[in-house]
């Protein structure tokens, strides 16, 4: 399926620029083509409006992952994390993750956006996600692409001459005149100085990109959901028809039943509320809150663990961990449970921490983990391992 570009502007007070291409032939408009209805959307939003970062995540669950790789980023980023939206890449054999970070405040402008001129279904990528490969140094509108120690990440085209040095002092392969005559290396080729050109060299990074390689920021509370395709659905309209009345037969059948049976239900029922109002007179005949209690009573029987056992084990697994340090620690006798927060090296050091808490016997649960620092405060909760 074709694709539709749809290049946005770092200012509201410029307009956006439309490009798709058929049979090799490039078109472009500054509004919604009528004919390209059927193309499918990709917006590629300013550069300079994402930064990117490398971050280690011992977490596997999506949840627990980007709230971690939110903490992880925290102190690389001006504002506070509950402004931000995050998109993460795919983790690296080593554990590792590339992350997007952009502001909150624009991933919803995008989003309205797109969504008022019936874009809603759009994937949203950055423009440095799309450098050319052959590229260390790419010119295009508004901004410079640039790639150093194998991530890019872009730049305003304004920046003073000497901080651009600075930031990249040595690129091997730079693709624009201009560009080149400020970094003081002959171009390998040319950049892209119209919005035409741009769209041009970042849509051939996108359609020859392997399948989810690139980072696309519809993730989180934006992600994109797949609808039910109704397509041709008169085609099967005799036979819903026939399907619907054998339905109703079978509907018919199971009432029978149905009414023999809540008989039975009700007669059991009343038998049930008996052996409950003995077995828990305080829940007075209510089964939800009696079997609420029976089953809390069993698992606090079974998961509880004394404090003095749970910490002397954790001690213990510490000894492991080079300059670990236990902050808090805090015994819940209705459920059994000790909660320490403890502060290590690694998000790795965790994982050891409570494969040595199992090995002794015991159950561990890994909660909310931040980077402070150069290391890492985790909170760990520990329980007797169940049977």
């Amino acid at each position: 399926m074709a694709n539709l570009y749809i290049l946005l502007p770092a200012s509201e007070a410029d307009a956006p620029l439309f490009g798709w291409h058929t049979n090799g032939i490039w078109r472009f408009s500054d509004a919604h083509p009528e004919d390209a209805n059927d193309l499918f959307p990709v917006a590629i939003v300013p550069g300079t409006a994402v930064t990117r970062h490398a971050v280690q995540i011992a977490a596997t669950r999506p949840a627990e992952v980007r709230q971690a790789a939110l903490f992880a980023v925290e102190d690389d980023v001006a504002e506070p994390v509950d402004r931000l939206h995050i998109a993460l890449g795919r983790p690296s054999a080593e554990g590792n993750r590339e992350v997007l970070v952009t502001s909150a405040a624009d991933m919803a402008g995008w989003m309205a956006w797109l969504s008022a001129h019936q874009l809603g279904n759009c994937d949203l990528v950055c423009a440095h996600s799309l450098m050319p490969d052959e590229a260390d140094a790419f010119e295009g509108v508004a901004e410079i692409l640039l790639r150093r120690d194998g991530r890019s990440f872009a730049v305003d085209t304004a920046i003073a001459d000497d901080v651009l040095r600075l930031i990249h002092p040595a690129p091997d392969r730079v693709y624009g005149a201009s560009l080149g005559r400020r970094l003081g290396i002959p171009p390998a080729g040319e950049g892209a100085l119209s919005g035409e050109d741009y769209i041009k060299a970042l849509a051939s990074v996108y359609e020859n990109a392997e399948p989810a390689s690139i980072i696309s920021l519809r993730q989180g509370a934006y992600a994109r959901r797949r609808g039910m395709g109704l397509e041709g659905i008169g085609r099967w309209r005799f036979a819903g028809l026939l399907a619907a009345a054998a339905a109703i037969l079978w509907l018919a059948s199971v009432g029978l039943e149905t009414a023999a049976y809540r008989d039975q239900a009700e007669a059991l029922r009343t038998q049930t509320v008996n052996l409950i109002s003995t077995a828990v007179p305080s829940a007075n005949g209510n089964i939800d809150p009696a079997l609420t209690q029976l089953r809390q009573t069993q698992r606090i029987g079974t998961s509880a663990v004394r404090p003095t056992i749970a910490s002397a084990a954790l001690y213990q697994a510490l000894a492991a961990a080079d300059g670990a340090e236990i902050r808090t620690l805090r015994y819940d006798a209705a459920t059994g449970q000790l909660t320490a927060l403890v502060l290590i090296g690694n998000y790795a050091e965790a994982d050891a921490i409570a494969a040595q808490l199992e090995a002794a016997g015991l159950g561990v649960t890994l909660g909310q983990a931040r980077q402070t620092g150069d290391q890492v405060l985790a909170e760990l909760t520990i329980e007797g391992a169940s049977s």
